[in-house]
């Protein structure tokens, strides 16, 4: 059974039907900001804007961010025979920044194919066949079959033109972007003073950087891409995982801040990729901290706060949290607002909290603007509780399972 968001499916139809293209193209809009299958709806946003609809014109490079985008979705929800599919079709088109893998595509495909997809069973023929005996043929450009005949009905000749057909891009940032960093820990009570609202501070003298630097860099968190990847592929063998620690190793040693941290979360043991190492953590996160990574400063302060931790130091875990978010580390900014969203002897105390969730909440951390929605209505300002809940969801926020999507906000790290 194939789960597609309403928004999606109706506005799907309304392209294919050919009639009321600029309405189609707002509910395609909708689910991507707010459906719940956004994987599917940022891949349909790439398909219009690489096959073009009347009133916009075909753009295949401007398309691959969002294929790229529905990728990343698609490996944060669970997947159905049609995600399967759009999945191949991403790497057997090539229709994202990653290159033509059909190796890749196969896997997908057979996912798909094994839930009763005929497409995906004919592509993955193809596969196979091309595999075997090899092909001259150019990866073809993606047709109007790849959305399931049983959802979409034949496009009409004849339409209107649009006045504003371009989607709307809010959520689509680079795959490379997004990865897991850990969700911010119980707070500790104690908080440094603060008599004034909090500041987020410019970093004082900037270190210098040179074009050997940058591209060193770059290479770097293009190797940490390739890890992520090999890390969290729905078909990742225990084989494929550690092959990805790995890279992310390399990806660490040749100065990837983003390989650091990411390799310090997983030494934390939250994850099955490799054994819980705390020593390890610390480790990376300081290699991270050392290059100016703010999130790792932020992860590195909740191991000295953590008691159970031979090297605990709760000054030191304070003081490190509290550069971290002087820096502008979303995560840092919230665990503050609890600490003085806790000391509710002092009026002053909330209104600070208040401030550190703002900030937190404009850097797109969802659970910040939640904290402000309740700090809301306990004030009795329901419409302002409203639009900071709405400003929640909007960010990677679950109301329903209080669950904020770790991989949703743009890092600062």
């Amino acid at each position: 059974m194939v789960n597609i968001d309403k928004n999606l499916e109706a506005g799907m139809n309304l392209l294919s039907e050919g009639k009321k293209i600029d309405q189609g193209l707002k509910l395609i809009n909708k689910s991507a900001k707010k459906g719940t299958t956004k994987g599917k709806s940022y891949f349909e946003v790439g398909k219009v804007i690489r096959e073009g609809v009347p009133g916009l014109e075909p753009n295949v490079e401007e398309s691959r961010k969002y294929y790229d985008a529905a990728v990343t979705h698609f490996f944060r929800e669970p997947c159905d025979s049609m995600d399967h599919r759009e999945l191949g079709d991403y790497f057997y088109y090539g229709l994202g920044t990653e290159p033509v893998d059909k190796n890749h595509a196969l896997e997908f495909y057979d996912l798909a194919a094994k839930d009763g997809d005929e497409i995906a069973k004919e592509r993955a023929a193809q596969i196979r066949k091309e595999l075997s005996s090899g092909s001259a043929v150019s990866a073809p450009v993606l047709s109007p079959d790849t959305v399931a005949k049983e959802e979409v009905k034949p496009a009409a000749e004849e339409t209107k033109p649009v006045e504003e057909a371009k989607p709307v891009a809010e959520e689509a940032k680079p795959v490379e972007e997004a990865k897991p960093v850990e969700e911010a820990k119980p707070v500790v009570a104690v908080v440094p003073e603060v008599k004034e609202a909090p500041v987020v501070s410019e970093v004082e003298k900037p270190a210098k950087i040179t074009n050997v630097d940058v591209k060193a860099v770059v290479d770097a968190d293009q190797l940490l891409l390739k890890a992520l990847r090999l890390i969290y592929y729905p078909t990742s063998s225990d084989a494929d995982k550690k092959d990805g620690l790995e890279f992310a190793k390399t990806a660490s040693d040749n100065g990837s801040i983003r390989a650091s941290t990411f390799v310090g979360y997983l030494f934390e043991g939250e994850t099955d990729v490799v054994a819980k190492d705390i020593k390890e953590a610390k480790k990376y996160f300081e290699r991270a901290v050392d290059k100016g990574g703010c999130v790792a400063e932020y992860c590195l302060g909740l191991l000295y706060l953590d008691a159970e931790n031979d090297f605990a130091d709760e000054k030191k875990g304070q003081d490190l949290i509290t550069d971290s978010a002087k820096k502008g580390c979303a995560y840092a900014l919230c665990y503050l607002g609890d600490g003085y969203r806790e000391k509710v002897t002092d009026p002053k105390n909330l209104d600070i909290a208040y401030q550190y969730y703002c900030l937190a909440g404009e850097r797109g951390y969802g659970l910040a603007y939640h904290n402000m929605g309740e700090i809301d209505a306990s004030r009795q300002d329901s419409d302002l509780a409203q639009m900071h809940e709405k400003n929640a969801i909007e960010n990677g926020y679950n109301p329903d399972t209080e669950y904020q999507n770790p991989l949703f906000n743009n890092l600062h790290i």
